[in-house]
């Protein structure tokens, strides 16, 4: 490729990214597609139509909208407390709202679980447990925490970029309440980033598996993520595929219908001039330190109180026993090391290896996404990345289920079609901030491509590039949904295994093994915040 011009070289490029993309993504979405339609449209509408399938997707659709409503009023109100409260501790109140993130949601159900349901922790103290945890108020309450992070993070964004803080203090200075100046001016300013949020909630939560897997699975409670593992996972069945089809293609409907109507929606909102004041500067009338209380109860309610929860139970020799210090052993924890020893070695590798080719996949995009190219090709991560978990691994069995049954490399597959959105976004971010000058003056001091590229483009891209490598690693490493799908002998991941034994009542020993998995999940979590901190200081 040498002797090839500039362009050519970018074509060449593009062809050979373009192939990549249809092996991972566009082919086994095509044979999803394919297969659910092969017998024509009443077949497919017909196993829609099954027993219990209805009400799998009914159940889908509206516990994700439940919990999108929640979680988007908690991330606002968390958003509002921490970007616009003059209390302090925010850096503290910012930290615990992103710790659900960090925590699996599997493992965040588990922990609730063991918290307020029977036998937990709650009821050992004080002989109460929480009603409706198993079955959809705990599938709903459960996801919506999870999700509430996400829609945080958008609003929080918001009101750095679009909101008017000296607008709200016009607004109380000519007499308006601190409620009338929030709902007439920083309200509809924040509506994109609303619907933005709302949107991202929705999909994340009909995508969800891990919860509604143990907390609705025992009560009967089936979404269709549960219906899809179930279906293709435990029954043996043959005609039962007939319907994982129908279901996972009107999944991927669903979640793209989503996306679609949140884009259409956020596009009305327009750009917004900031006038003067920073972000994280307080309004006037955001001083009282009740909603800083608030919220820090909130975190240790639905965050630590269940994390340390778990951490108990895996001490605790004995399901029924009390979780106090003389009970206490650390048993449980050398059998859940005996037992994931394979599994454990399986994540390691598969997060390492989808850490690695997301990266090289994303910074190839990214870096073949700029100019005019920029807006379709900087779409397809996120589009890929919509794609429900279990949909996706429903695709990819069919399309390399043959050659790669039961291996790991089928499972690798899965994760860079999902993940690779995730090591695209913050190399592309940092690119659009690379001073092209500094390239510019290498290259007119002599150095070659390769030089300039090694000495100034790496170690200005070190930081997002690190940062992407331990968030593809990080979300690899306790994925479940792709994992419980696709795993046979000796490919289990320590997520499934995880799974297994809590089918199975093993309850001390996934405890510490769920606190193990989440010990790694943490620590990845820990370096991404220092690559984040490295790129800011860089």
């Amino acid at each position: 490729m040498t002797g090839l011009s500039r362009p050519a070289r970018e074509r060449t490029a593009l062809l050979g990214l373009a192939a990549l993309l249809v092996v991972l993504i566009a082919y086994p979405l095509f044979e999803l597609v394919r297969a659910a339609f092969d017998q024509g449209w009443g077949t497919f509408v017909d196993a829609l139509r099954g027993r219990g399938t209805p009400a799998a997707v009914w159940n889908t659709v509206w516990t994700g909208a439940a919990a999108t409503a929640i979680a988007l009023t908690v991330g606002t109100a968390a958003a509002l407390v921490t970007e616009r409260s003059a209390a302090g501790r925010r850096r503290w109140l910012r930290v615990g709202m992103l710790l659900p993130i960090l925590i699996p949601p599997f493992v965040s159900a588990l922990g609730w679980t063991e918290a307020f349901g029977p036998a937990g922790l709650l009821d050992d103290l004080f002989g109460i447990d929480l009603p409706g945890l198993f079955g959809p108020l705990g599938v709903v309450v459960v996801i919506s925490i999870n999700t509430a992070p996400l829609a945080y993070l958008v609003v929080a964004a918001g009101l750095t970029s679009r909101a008017e803080p000296d607008l709200e203090r016009a607004a109380r200075a000519s007499g308006a309440t601190a409620w009338q100046g929030f709902r007439t001016i920083t309200l509809p300013l924040l509506r994109p980033s609303l619907i933005s949020a709302g949107g991202l909630a929705f999909v994340v939560a009909v995508n969800s598996f891990g919860v509604p897997v143990l907390l609705g699975t025992p009560a009967g409670f089936e979404t269709m993520t549960t219906r899809i593992y179930r279906s293709l996972a435990l029954s043996a069945d043959p005609e039962a595929f007939v319907g994982v089809v129908a279901v996972a293609a009107a999944l991927v409907g669903i979640t793209f219908l989503a996306v679609a109507v949140s884009d259409a929606w956020s596009w009305l909102g327009g750009a917004v001039v900031r006038t003067g004041t920073p972000a994280g500067t307080p309004a006037a009338g955001w001083t009282s330190r009740w909603p800083v209380i608030g919220l820090s109860g909130y975190v240790i309610v639905t965050s630590l109180i269940p994390l340390v929860a778990l951490c108990l139970r895996a001490l605790t020799r004995a399901v029924g026993v009390a979780p106090w210090p003389s009970n206490w052993t650390l048993a449980n924890f050398g059998e859940a090391i005996d037992g994931a020893g394979g599994a454990f070695l399986n994540s390691v590798l598969l997060a390492a290896a989808a850490a690695f080719l997301s990266v090289a996949l994303g910074g190839a995009v990214a870096a073949l996404g700029r100019g005019r190219r920029r807006g379709w090709l900087g779409s397809v991560p996120v589009l890929t990345f919509a794609v429900p978990g279990s949909a996706l691994a429903v695709a990819v069995l069919l399309a390399y289920g043959a050659r790669l049954r039961d291996s790991l490399l089928l499972i690798l597959v899965a994760y860079l079609a999902k993940f690779w959105a995730l090591g695209h976004r913050p190399i592309a971010g940092s690119l659009e901030n690379l001073p092209l000058d500094a390239v510019r003056a290498a290259r007119a001091s002599g150095a070659g491509a390769a030089t300039a590229l090694r000495t100034v483009v790496v170690p200005m891209l070190w930081p997002a590039v690190a940062a992407a490598w331990v968030l593809v690693f990080l979300f690899s490493f306790h994925e479940l949904t792709m994992s419980a799908l696709l795993y046979g002998p000796g490919s289990e991941t320590l997520a499934v295994v995880i799974l297994n034994l809590r089918q199975i009542g093993d309850v001390t020993v996934t405890a510490a093994m769920a606190v193990l998995l989440t010990l790694v999940v943490l620590a990845a979590g820990g370096l991404l915040g220092l690559a984040r901190r490295g790129g800011a200081s860089s």
